[in-house]
């Protein structure tokens, strides 16, 4: 059986590409590094709650929904 979120986008890819930002300009954004992003991107559960306040904040989205 298939995982159905294997091939969704994450919330936080999601939003970042409706803004047209690339994983480079966020990472610099919130003081991260992109390959650190990249890591979150493919594996939310790798997200802290620090972390995840600021992107909530860069991205214009509640933190509930990434």
């Amino acid at each position: 059986m298939k995982n159905p979120n294997k091939n969704s986008k994450s919330k936080i890819k999601e939003a970042r590409e409706k803004r047209g930002w690339t994983q480079k300009y966020l990472a610099s954004i919130v003081g991260c590094t992109r390959e650190h992003l990249n890591l979150i991107e493919n594996n939310p559960r790798n997200l802290t709650l620090k972390l995840a306040k600021q992107l909530s904040l860069a991205l214009g989205v509640k933190i509930e929904d990434l």
